[in-house]
């Protein structure tokens, strides 16, 4: 663990009551979540009986009808590809798709990666070269870009682009379910009582884009109960292409207002009579999602390396400490290896990208085209219950943030094992 001062930091903070000696990766780690679970900002909380129950959500084995099942049918079909979870000595390999699977899946990756990167280029080249077409073509972006689309709707997330991502990415979710608010999870029963929200879900690392996390909204009503909205600028849904995606994550701005309403809003599980809303009714509320790394996870990731770039930035933490909210982070294993990211070496792509908000680069996968490679993604979880604090210190704030994050790598340690990647370690800066 790169703790980079997070020692010192944490130090000062006396989450352990006592000065921590700057070798304390292991043992003072759990010391300051022992600490910490009894005394202020978070509460880790491990299994009841302090063994996990680990079990492993096969998302890839799911029918592609999933989506036009009824809900009895689709707790049948969760539960099929519930198994319990098995240490692999390698990554797992991709599942096999059908070559229709495998063309649909990469058309829609064209659209969605492969426009945005077209809208520019063929702009620039028509604009060089003073074709008359350069004003159909800016009409034709300007359609994409701004033709209507309801928000929030929760067809989105109930059609076959989720089975079909499910197993072009060969998704594994990995669940403890000796954990307190996780014995439910994949059940009819965590459908009528989730988690108490507020719940903000952290997926990392960011990469291009983690398509581990986008796979895990389309299922997460089947395994935590909540459906999330997810956190992000608002110009992507203005971006010809991208904008599809989008629809799917649900997104609201990423400012501290947008998130907090967001987070207090509840959600609805009944209706007026008290019946239990079935799941092809939309859940909203009481839970966001957000890749934490940012415009850093894009730009310093790299293939073979798990690592996690957060840097200063403490304003998720002290939001979930405000709110008293369950974290449910989420390290995606082979999202690094899904593209190459084209780096210049003066850094000034990454500069643009920090002062615009908007992450403008380059990358390539399969065939050198926009299209990720076929890795297997397994999800490995850590789960932090924050005790409501209306005006937590700064103390408290990098407290949690050490528990989160110090937290996820220390239980990577574990989790690794059962996502192939043996000889990985995860490193936070």
């Amino acid at each position: 663990l790169d703790l980079q001062g997070g020692a010192q930091r944490v130090a000062r903070a006396r989450v352990l009551g006592r000065a921590v000696l700057p070798s304390w990766p292991a043992a003072a780690m759990a010391g300051a979540n022992r600490e910490a679970s009894r005394a202020a900002p978070g509460r880790g909380v491990g299994s009841a009986n302090g063994a996990r129950n680990l079990v492993a959500f096969e998302l890839w084995r799911l029918p592609m009808n999933f989506f036009s099942l009824s809900s009895a049918e689709q707790w049948q079909a969760i539960a099929r590809v519930t198994v319990a979870a098995r240490p692999l000595s390698e990554p797992r390999q991709p599942c096999r798709l059908t070559w229709q699977e495998d063309l649909a899946a990469v058309t829609y990756f064209l659209v969605i990666l492969g426009l945005p990167l077209l809208v520019p280029l063929l702009a620039g080249a028509l604009a060089v070269l003073r074709s008359p077409y350069l004003k159909w073509w800016v009409a034709t972006v300007a359609i994409l870009a701004l033709h209507p689309m309801p928000k929030y709707h929760v067809w989105y997330r109930r059609n076959r682009l989720g089975v079909l991502l499910a197993k072009y990415f060969t998704v594994t979710l990995l669940v403890d379910k000796g954990h307190p608010d996780c014995a439910l999870a994949g059940t009819p029963a965590i459908d009528e009582t989730p988690p108490p929200p507020p719940v903000v879900s952290l997926a990392c690392p960011h990469g291009v884009l983690n398509f581990g996390a986008i796979v895990w909204v389309f299922f997460s009503r089947w395994i935590c109960g909540l459906e999330q909205y997810t956190a992000g600028a608002s110009v992507v849904d203005k971006v010809p292409g991208l904008r599809y995606l989008a629809a799917t994550l649900w997104f609201v701005p990423v400012d501290r207002h947008s998130l907090k309403r967001a987070l207090q809003e509840k959600p609805r599980i009944r209706d007026s009579n008290g019946r239990l809303l079935g799941t092809d009714k939309p859940r909203y509320g009481g839970m966001v999602g957000m890749v934490p790394d940012g415009i850093a996870g894009i730009f310093k990731s790299r293939s073979g390396e798990d690592t996690l770039f957060i840097g200063k930035k403490r304003g998720m933490m002290r939001i979930c400490l405000e709110e008293g909210a369950m974290i449910m982070g989420g390290w995606f294993s082979g999202t690094a290896e899904l593209f190459r990211i084209v780096v210049d070496p003066l850094g000034i792509m990454e500069w643009i990208s920090r002062k615009t908000k908007v992450s403008i680069f380059l990358f390539f996968g399969r065939w050198w085209l926009p299209v990720p490679r076929r890795v297997a993604i397994t999800m490995c979880p850590k789960l932090v219950r924050c005790a409501k604090n209306p005006a937590p210190s700064r103390e408290d704030v990098e407290a949690l943030h050490w528990e989160v994050y110090g937290g996820m790598t220390r239980d990577f340690e574990d989790l690794r094992h059962f996502a192939g990647y043996t000889d990985r370690r995860l490193i936070v800066r």
